[in-house]
């Protein structure tokens, strides 16, 4: 008896140890790279190790949804906590990408209006504005009517390989108000509109993927003009570079963090999530990095303000608000015909 029992607990702990490298692993934040996952890596993902004692390890990606699908479809996630912007969001919580969040965990209260949703608790604000080198343009063009002047502005031009934002630049370049933008892209023929300007220039453009390319692209001078994230763009006029930010081309929105479906690591992922939007880290990544954070009371800190004239939040009155709505419906099927757009 006493040797079967030996033998059954010697079982036992094999197959736990046999077990434990899949459910031990460490926990994965993905975002979207830069300076400012240099920065949350030290203040949001390894103060929270250091807080709890849980080994944490980050990654990067372009924001495309198809590889963590198909982990949730593989039953095989191997991501935990991914930065994600709304509509993505949206979608992937409607068809059970993304987990329901736990707000007995994240304190949904300390985020400013619009800065939670079922499945998404809001890292930052993000936008993006039109610049140039004014050490090689002095005087470059300021609104996206004259970027469409090839001939009073030669030179290339540099989008963001997505129909988002994309289109609405396309749209207040042909004339369309802010205020307008949705409205009239909502329809076939605004959306027609859209692509019809994008092929008056579309031999002058050279599509970038990630947010490090258009700064690196003016740089070199292989492009006059981009259109690249505000926190890259202000961080770079910051350390030198002349790049101005022309506030009344700005486009914005939120990111999010988000819990993919199926993680092992969900308990643990949820209050990752509630560390990396308390005030104390967020104010820390503030001393280091230019952030617009969804957690109002760093929003709303006049030091932070003070210190960030880049926050997005400072300008929001000047510039398009990116629908989520509009995206969240209408995406798919834009994404589809923008893709056969750029091939051909």
């Amino acid at each position: 008896m006493f040797a079967r029992r030996l033998l059954c607990s010697a079982l036992i702990a094999t197959g736990l140890a046999a077990a434990a490298p899949a459910d031990a692993r460490d926990l994965m934040v993905v975002g979207f790279g830069g300076g400012f996952q240099d920065n949350a890596r030290k203040h949001l993902f390894q103060g929270y190790a250091r807080a709890s004692g849980a080994a944490v390890k980050d990654d990067v990606y372009n924001g495309e949804m198809a590889k963590i699908v198909s982990m949730v479809k593989a039953r095989d996630v191997t991501w935990d906590v991914v930065m994600v912007e709304a509509p993505e969001l949206v979608r992937g919580c409607e068809d059970g990408t993304f987990e329901k969040l736990n707000w007995n965990v994240i304190d949904r209260n300390k985020f400013v209006g619009g800065g939670t949703v079922a499945c998404g608790a809001g890292a930052v604000g993000w936008g993006v504005t039109l610049f140039y080198d004014q050490k090689r343009i002095a005087d470059g063009p300021k609104s996206y009517a004259e970027l469409w002047d090839t001939k009073k502005f030669p030179g290339k031009r540099s989008f963001r390989y997505t129909p988002k934002t994309t289109l609405e630049i396309a749209l207040m370049a042909d004339g369309v108000p802010f205020h307008d933008v949705y409205k009239v892209l909502a329809t076939k023929a605004g959306q027609d509109r859209a692509f019809t300007a994008l092929d008056r220039i579309k031999g002058d453009i050279v599509w970038w993927r990630s947010g490090a390319q258009p700064l690196q692209f003016v740089a070199s001078g292989e492009v006059a003009y981009a259109v690249g994230f505000v926190g890259r763009t202000a961080r770079a006029a910051g350390e030198g570079a002349a790049y101005p930010l022309l506030w009344p081309t700005l486009l914005y929105s939120f990111d999010y963090w988000a819990v993919v479906k199926g993680s092992p690591n969900t308990a643990e992922a949820m209050k990752l999530i509630n560390y990396m939007t308390e005030p104390a880290p967020l104010l820390a990544l503030a001393q280091d990095w230019a952030v617009s954070p969804a957690t109002k009371a760093v929003a709303d800190d006049p030091a932070v303000r003070a210190r960030n004239p880049g926050m997005v939040a400072n300008h929001a009155e000047v510039g398009l608000s990116i629908s989520t709505e509009f995206w969240v419906e209408y995406g798919e099927d834009l994404e589809k015909r923008f893709n056969a757009w750029a091939a051909r």
